[in-house]
């Protein structure tokens, strides 16, 4: 589109143009104007040149003017346009002008001549005659009725948007089938704990809001079925845990197409609310009479003559109307206590109403029920009676205990947990202080349980913590706790011990040897023939301790002594044990910083070639350079490494490492791929990893090296987790090119019953045989034996800890000629093993 002139010219005033004279300037769509006319719409046509507008009569009639009589020549568009609507106006007839694009009609209001206002689209678009004068034509409808409707549509959300936020109740907006939360309104968050930014997008499902998830789907399966709102009685949970009883109605809607849930809940609280708000109405009462599942009942205050009772009276009492109503409670004696009737009559004097009572009722077969009892006054016919609202809350009282129970009690065993042994130690300690007593914590572990576990499975291994715990309750005094922690932890709480340290500390060792022997005691479970034996640490009450974290804390770390002892033993807790434990606490705190600052380093030990002394490998070492003590090997921290599982991380970097190092040297040409290895050791934890094969790969892609170079050293402990797990990982890396050694062979006992299995490649042989093998006639024997084994699977071998030219001499003799140890070279960085290759070839 052309450009209009860069002086636009101001929106004209309207001229006092006869219709007619419009019409002449339309003379050639005469048909398009009589149908413009007859659909109810206006036109206009503005010369910009001479700035004159002109109006058909369509259009002067939606202005309120007489379409038959000339416009007043004082008329200006712009002065009918309410006042806060003209600069939008005008905006968007001078971006017309100077050509920019509109892309919606332009809608506004008029203020008729009787003072209304009426609103308007106006569509129009610029054109030039051809002498290049532009112009304007345009459209003009009325769209009154289509925007109240619009407004009504907006006013309409926005009240329900309203409502939705405002509403007392609690509200919640859920998507049908995938079942997130849309909208949530303030009263749910007060209620449940989450804000919206919170929970909005997640499911209930996820956010376990339903205590009984049978009631949710209940809800998805029924909602879609009923053009009513299905009311539902459940129980939610917030976000603290709490158990909230009431009643949810759940509407199934469609918004825009899509499926919804518009639920609302009421607590006990708002429903009764809501009865009292019901009973307002005589209809609306005796629907809600009739129908409520509790029972109701309206008695003569003064008297106590019944006057109507519901069928939730007749379920609960098991008497029906007719033989209630007109006799009295005294007559009939529903109430088991009349006594209770009475306190709630008082209350009812002094309170104005009754909320939530308890009170016994009778059953006429004599059974009595607890009740949860309401009431207010309200007046019949001028008389005073009482409005008595019950619900038979036995089971759920019975169900409060239980889960009360639960959550002071483990479920498998039925022992107290950790948060009743933290309450019953707390008393204990109060206890023993004022009565100058002293008690006992006894921390218990079975040794090696998770194998039972993981062999037999967990229903076995729920057998065996059953009868552990029947062990030890039996052999305990009714006044001392026996407690399960969790897992195969359980605790046991002496008391009310007397005499000195000396003495008690004897008493509490001899308890504690009782109980290992007790529970060391074969078992038969289903078939098997088991023996657990426990780990015991104690700490003395309040000698190590006078509060309940203390001293489990201080049993823990006597637990984990008597583990590291070897099992199967008791320790007593000493403040040394503390020391040591602050001590591997702040070791692996140390560690986890040097892996962040990269305090680790590689160091190469040489594999040599002793039939021409030539380097054929290397052996990468972890060494940790610590920023105050200086370079630290591996037997200083790599057991906390295990324990602490930090192992699996410092691998994955030694590996990395080692690999890129690797490629270096073969970069450079210091080392030849076809007679060179790389041996990296793995962790039995970093081999367990399910995608261990595919880090390790990874590993050779971005180091680029060759995969025939690189030779993982396992040991035994990684074979006895999973033979069969470990066989597959060890093929397909095999397959890959990718080459195994046997670490430290001859140490176990696990080596050579499966080594025939293994797809192993070479046999390390221990250093602690090579150390001696020239002076214990043992340890000559069992290298002996190795050579050959490895000669018979055609494997081959490699020699640890060679440190003496006698030892290699044995060695050669007995056919291993690959060794690595002090005799050659002791580790070194790769600069020193860099220089270490450059002398080798010359």
């Amino acid at each position: 589109m052309a450009r209009p002139t860069d002086q636009t010219p101001p929106l004209p005033h309207i001229p006092a143009l006869d219709p007619a004279e419009f019409e002449q300037t339309w003379q050639d769509a005469p048909r398009l104007l009589a149908a413009l006319n007859g659909a109810q719409l206006g036109a206009w046509y503005w010369d910009i040149k001479s700035g004159q507008v002109s109006w058909s009569r369509g259009a002067q009639k939606l202005f309120g003017l007489d379409p038959s009589r000339p416009l007043t020549r004082g008329l200006d568009y712009i002065e009918l346009i309410p006042q806060e609507e003209r600069a939008e106006v005008l905006a968007m007839f001078h971006s017309i002008l100077q050509g920019q694009p509109i892309n919606s009609p332009l809608r506004h209001r008029i203020r008729w001549p009787d003072g209304s206002l009426h609103w308007l689209e106006i569509t129009g678009s610029l054109q030039r005659e051809a002498d290049g004068s532009p112009r304007m034509f345009g459209v003009i409808r009325d769209i009154s009725a289509q925007q109240e409707r619009a407004d009504a549509l907006r006013a309409s959300e926005e009240r329900f948007a309203s409502l939705f936020r405002l509403s007392p109740d609690i509200m919640m907006l859920v998507r049908y089938g995938g079942g997130e939360i849309l909208e949530v309104n303030q009263h749910f968050s007060q209620a449940f704990g989450w804000s919206a930014a919170e929970i909005l997008g997640r499911s209930p499902r996820e956010l376990k809001i339903w205590v009984h998830t049978h009631q949710r789907d209940d809800l998805l399966r029924l909602a879609p079925q009923s053009r009513e709102p299905l009311v539902q009685e459940i129980q939610l949970r917030t976000r603290s845990g709490q158990i909230l009883d009431g009643v949810l109605s759940s509407q199934y809607i469609e918004l825009q197409g899509e499926k919804m849930l518009l639920c609302t809940f009421l607590d006990t609280s708002e429903r009764r609310r809501a009865e009292a708000a019901l009973r307002s109405s005589e209809e609306k009462f005796a629907k809600a009479f009739h129908s409520s599942p509790d029972a109701i009942t309206i008695t003569e205050r003064d008297s106590g003559r019944y006057i109507e009772v519901n069928e939730g009276f007749t379920r609960i009492t098991g008497y029906q109307s007719a033989e209630v109503i007109g006799r009295t409670v005294y007559e009939l004696n529903i109430w088991a206590y009349p006594e209770e009737r009475t306190q709630m009559i008082e209350h009812l004097i002094q309170h104005g109403k009754v909320l939530h009572r308890e009170m016994h009722g009778r059953h006429r077969d004599g059974e009595v029920r607890l009740m949860d009892v309401s009431v207010q006054p309200i007046e019949l016919n001028d008389t005073p009676c009482l409005l008595l609202t019950a619900r038979d809350v036995s089971e759920l009282k019975q169900a409060q205990a239980q889960v009360q129970h639960l959550a002071y009690h483990d479920a498998l065993t039925n022992l107290p947990n950790r948060a009743l042994l933290m309450d019953r130690l707390t008393q204990q300690i109060a206890l023993l202080k004022r009565h100058d007593l002293r008690g006992a914590l006894l921390f218990l572990d079975l040794d090696h349980f998770k194998h039972i576990n993981d062999s037999l499975g967990h229903p076995v291994g729920d057998a065996v913590l059953r009868l552990v715990t029947a062990r030890l309750e039996a052999s305990v005094r009714l006044e001392d706790t026996v407690a399960r922690l969790g897992g195969d932890e359980f605790v046991v709480l002496l008391s009310g011990l007397e005499g000195k340290r000396s003495e008690v500390t004897r008493q509490v060792r001899q308890v504690a040897d009782k109980l290992r022997h007790l529970l060391a005691e074969p078992m038969l479970l289903d078939g098997h023939h088991l023996q657990v034996t426990p780990s015991i640490g104690v700490a003395l009450i309040p000698d190590h301790g006078e509060t309940p974290a203390d001293l489990l804390k201080r049993a823990d770390i006597a637990l984990y002594r008597a583990k590291d002892s070897g099992r199967n033993a008791i320790q007593l807790f000493r403040s040394t044990m503390q020391d040591a434990a602050s001590a591997r606490l702040r070791l692996e705190n140390e560690l986890r910083r040097a892996l962040v600052h990269g305090e680790f380093e590689l160091y190469f030990q040489p594999q040599v070639d002793a039939r021409d002394n030539r380097i054929v490998g290397a052996e990468a070492l972890l060494r940790w350079q610590h920023p105050q003590q200086g370079i630290q090997s591996p037997a200083q921290f790599i057991q906390v490494l295990e324990e602490s599982g930090l192992i699996v991380e410092v691998g994955g970097w030694v590996l990395a490492e080692a690999c890129h190092v690797c490629a270096r040297l073969l970069a450079d040409g210091l080392v030849d791929p076809l007679r060179f290895s790389l041996c990296v050791n793995i962790s039995p934890r970093q081999f367990r990893q399910h995608d261990f094969v595919e880090r390790v790969a990874g590993n050779l892609r971005d180091s680029q090296l060759p995969r025939s170079t690189l030779k993982l050293e396992i040991t035994e402990g990684i074979v006895i987790q999973n033979v069969d797990d470990t066989i597959g990982k060890m093929l397909r890396l095999k397959k890959s090119g990718v080459s195994f050694a046997m670490d430290d062979f001859g140490t176990g006992y696990s080596s050579l019953t499966y080594l025939k299995r293994l797809p192993v490649d070479v046999l390390k042989i221990d250093q602690s045989f090579v150390r001696d093998a020239t002076s214990d006639p043992n340890d000559a024997e069992i290298i002996r034996a190795i050579v050959a084994m490895a000669r018979s699977l055609n494997l081959e071998m490699i020699a640890e800890g060679v440190e003496q030219q006698e030892q290699l001499d044995f060695l050669q003799q007995q056919g291993c000629h690959s060794y690595q140890g002090y005799l050659f070279s002791r580790p070194l960085p790769e600069d020193e093993f860099r220089a270490l290759l450059v002398r080798s070839r010359h």
